[in-house]
């Protein structure tokens, strides 16, 4: 099992980071691409129009500890509504995984199933917010609440892919 995770994830990578070279975040925010490739936009007025969660949170950073308070839409909510994920079919996001890319080329994953309402239901959220002060289109940030470390906080969103895991267990 944890072979198959393990190279579900190095795909998703490599693949996102093939991908991501020459996307940038633009006045419309970060890209979605859902499971079949499609890319798909969303624009400010759609993040704002989804319910906002505000969150307290801190974590181990390079420097210390960082603590600060984040409002934004939740991510399964966001990744609904670009198509990106079925609420439907639970069982079926249950093999999916989420690769988050900043502008910096760094990347995080996280498992649909940490994020599902019919799993985890962890509230992961796309922050357009940051200490009462809003962050613009291409400075979104997603924050992972309950990480000790902020590895998985990646700023300046400018991809999210949801890609399904490998289904066949590497060869040993």
């Amino acid at each position: 099992m944890t072979g198959r995770l393990v190279a579900a994830l190095a795909g998703a990578v490599l693949l996102s980071g093939a991908l991501a070279s020459g996307i940038s975040a633009g006045a419309a925010g970060p890209v979605f691409v859902g499971p079949t490739g499609r890319q798909i936009a969303l624009t400010s007025d759609d993040l704002a129009k989804l319910p906002s969660v505000r969150l307290h949170v801190s974590f181990l950073a390079e420097h210390g500890t960082s603590s600060a308070d984040f409002a934004g839409p939740l991510l399964w909510d966001v990744l609904v509504r670009a198509g990106a994920v079925d609420s439907g079919k639970p069982r079926g996001t249950a093999r999916e995984i989420i690769v988050v890319t900043g502008a910096d080329g760094y990347i995080a994953a996280l498992a649909i199933g940490e994020i599902s309402p019919a799993f985890e239901d962890k509230q992961v959220i796309l922050a357009d917010e940051m200490d009462g002060k809003p962050l613009t289109p291409g400075h979104l940030r997603i924050v992972v609440p309950l990480d000790r470390h902020g590895g998985r906080s990646v700023r300046d969103v400018v991809r999210i892919a949801v890609a399904a895991a490998a289904t066949k267990t590497p060869d040993r």
